[in-house]
């Protein structure tokens, strides 16, 4: 055999192998695929085939304590555009001219849109390629209509009916509720295994009731299974989960107070702000800015807030349907008045004289002021108006006096508080230096009634406050040596902590929660905002919020009674009206009913360099068995006894003589102000405007004119 005999034969198995293979191959390939992989290709059929739609539920509603309903669901016509027909079927170059047409059609029908709010959210990273993304909402029918019909011109844009929320008292009690917005990513994260199936660009609670209370309030969304053909037709419904509302959510607040006590501490920062600029210690003229404040109202036996209002405030309707990025930043820029800040529970101030009775309460625990105690709470003190320290008399740090170095002369306990006597309250405190108590003492008992913490207040993003201390200074110090130059603490540190100044700081809800304690004998409660949550199905509570007690803290007779004692008479001591209670001429000037509605409390004014003085009050009634602690802190507006005891008197006294006014829908307050504005421009009266506007029905002209008629005969035939 030759050599080229054997070479061609060696190809020709070599092909032969190669070709085997080859084939070998192919059929392994369709037997996989028509016998192994069937079954996934049958699954992947049916998906093509099947569409996965969700429904979303209705939220639960927010009732107030007498089941006045806050927070509504409304339905609104929402415009969509389709990121994935807008990416595949509109050149980039026709994209500006698509959504400016949008803007236009948008806009003539009285919702104004901008051309770049459709281009902001078009592009923003919050919504996925295949979104539907929304643009505007609340539009009207006819163009939901229009827009259909024009399909072609407007290719991506669609309209849907969702679910948004209502607000029937407008901005009443705007910080509690709180507002909803599309979830961003890490929400979408974090409520990835949540029950109730949340979907990127659903919904959520961003703050106040509606973010604490959530997973009440999220109603469980439907699915619908659903046949389509390749045109995406609906051809069948293969199967149907209907969607569960949320619960409603029953609060402990009553709008009827929540809008009076807004009304009150808008009415008196804005008072203020045209009293005459004050004059420092430098000849400098410093004005009454009163920027914000806050108001708290608890029912003090169970924790129970009835009100709690701050302001400047903001419409939570803003937040329907999405809000633009810079009128989310206006309401948040730290230059402005931060009206989403809730000043009730995130405002931290120092709380001035409205500490002292912590203060006296540490004296009286420690043994340092009793009957039996190293100082007698009964002997007298003689305030000249000027303190110093006993060992550094001549040192001019060491010197320091009462709110325009007034006098008060022989003062014990109970005067101290009533007058406001800042010395008396000095010597305590340089006492526990100088009798070798704990130098901490004040600090003890401020902790002990609740300073220093969050209240536990059902909502989020409450803040602690802070109470000094010798182990903190030092820690701030060592963190920070620059903004702490100085590590030890001294006894005029201790005198300025039992005044509430220095770096004590305490929210409007920390004070309340504290005087709430000093009103029911000792009694520390986490306030609560919501009563029960109410099921959707029934109506009935399904799960109620009992009263929270923490601690109860040792407050025998021998200390209730003198701070007791001294806080009523803030408000009952006339004494001439000179060297009375803080409070008196407040409560006195608006006739309160003294002998049925008693009612005790303190005034507090504190300073901050180069601003106004900051107003405070906190007070408790009826007595004995008080029903309400009553908290008004106003920034920047003058004196506590001025500015911010007249608000807690008024409403106090609104709520003892059962005059609280009902509260008004936003909607019959905008029918009252076009009443009122048309009356005006007819030159008549409310009264004379609502009877021409409402004449009596001709039926009833006619009955009175035939009883008229009647008479007239039955006189007739009498004569005759």
């Amino acid at each position: 055999m030759t050599l080229d005999t054997r070479s061609g034969r060696l190809r020709m198995s070599v092909l032969g192998a190669v070709a085997f293979a080859l084939f070998a191959s192919l059929f392994a390939r369709v037997w996989f695929l028509q016998v192994i992989n069937e079954q996934d290709f049958v699954t992947q059929a049916e998906g093509n085939r099947e569409r996965t739609l969700v429904e979303l539920a209705p939220r639960g509603r927010i009732l107030d304590i007498n089941d006045k309903v806050l927070v509504d669901n409304r339905a609104s016509i929402q415009v969509t555009i389709d990121k994935e027909t807008i990416i595949t079927e509109v050149n980039k170059d026709e994209r500006p001219a698509l959504f400016l047409d949008l803007a236009k059609e948008i806009s003539s029908t009285g919702r104004l849109t901008k051309v770049s709010e459709i281009e902001d959210a078009f592009a923003s990273d919050q919504y996925g390629p295949f979104a539907e993304v929304p643009v505007v909402g609340d539009v009207t029918e006819e163009l939901q209509l229009y827009l259909a019909e024009n399909s072609q011109r407007f290719p991506g844009v669609h309209t849907r009916v969702v679910t948004v929320r209502e607000y029937p008292y407008g901005s009443a009690a705007a910080h509690l509720l709180g507002y909803v917005g599309a979830l961003n990513e890490d929400e979408f994260e974090a409520t990835a295994n949540k029950p109730k199936n949340y979907q990127i660009n659903d919904e959520i609670g961003k703050s106040g009731v509606e973010l604490f209370y959530e997973d009440h309030l999220r109603g469980t969304p439907g699915t619908s299974v659903i046949e389509v053909d390749k045109f995406a037709n609906v051809l069948d419904v293969l199967e149907y989960t209907p969607p569960v509302a949320g619960s409603d959510i029953r609060l402990t607040i009553d709008i009827d107070l929540q809008i009076m006590a807004e009304q009150e501490l808008e009415a008196a920062l804005l008072a203020a702000r045209l009293e005459p600029p004050e004059t420092d210690d430098d000849g400098n003229l410093i004005p009454f800015n009163a920027p914000g404040g806050a108001v708290v109202l608890l029912d003090p036996q169970v924790g129970a807030v009835r009100a709690m209002a701050s302001y400047p405030t903001y419409d939570p309707s803003t937040f329907v349907g999405g809000i633009s990025s810079e009128a989310f930043l206006e309401l948040s820029d730290e230059d402005g008045d931060l009206p989403l800040l809730n000043r009730a529970i995130q405002g931290e101030y120092a709380p001035g004289s409205t500490f002292k009775p912590f203060t006296a309460y540490a004296a009286l625990d420690t043994g340092l002021l009793g009957p039996r105690g190293v100082l007698d709470v009964r002997a007298p003190y003689n305030d000249t108006g000027v303190y110093f320290i006993p060992t550094c008399p001549d040192d001019p740090s060491c010197r320091f006096q009462n709110a325009g170095q007034k006098p008060y002369g022989a003062v014990d306990l109970r005067r101290a508080l009533t007058v406001s006597s800042d010395t008396y309250f000095y010597n305590l405190a340089a006492n526990f230096d100088r009798l070798q108590f704990d130098r901490d003492s004040v600090q003890q008992a401020a902790k002990l009634f609740g300073f220093g913490a969050p209240t536990g207040l059902t909502l989020p993003n409450e803040n602690a406050g802070y109470i000094p201390t010798p182990q903190g200074r030092q820690a701030r110090h060592e963190a920070n040596p620059e903004a702490f130059p100085f590590p030890d603490w001294r006894t005029g540190d201790t005198i300025v902590t039992s005044i509430g100044q220095g770096d004590v700081l305490a929210t409007p809800m920390q004070m309340a929660t504290a005087y709430a304690a000093l009103a029911n004998g000792g009694d520390i409660y986490a306030p609560n905002l919501a009563s029960a949550v109410l099921s959707p199905l029934t109506g009935e509570p399904s799960l109620e919020f009992k009263a929270r007690r923490q601690r109860s803290i040792y407050y025998p007779p021998e200390f209730s009674d003198p701070i007791s004692d001294g806080l009523l008479g803030v408000t009952q001591d006339e004494n001439g009206a000179v060297d009375g209670g803080t409070a008196w001429k407040a409560f006195n000037d608006i006739n309160f009913p003294h002998a049925s509605w008693l009612s005790a409390g303190k005034t507090g004014t504190s300073e901050k360099d180069g601003k106004a003085d900051f107003a405070l009050y906190v007070g408790y009634g009826p007595l004995p068995e008080a029903e309400y602690v009553g908290v008004a802190v106003l920034e920047e507006a003058g004196f506590g006894g001025n500015v911010a005891a007249p608000v807690i008197a008024k409403l106090f006294k609104a709520i003892a003589t059962d005059s609280v006014e009902p509260a008004l829908t936003q909607a019959e307050r905008d029918e009252q102000d076009r009443i009122a504005f048309e009356a005006a421009q007819a030159g008549l009266s409310v009264e004379e405007f609502v009877a021409l506007e409402n004449p009596a029905p001709s039926g009833d002209r006619a009955d009175a004119d035939g009883e008229d008629a009647a008479t007239d005969a039955s006189s007739e035939a009498g004569e005759g």
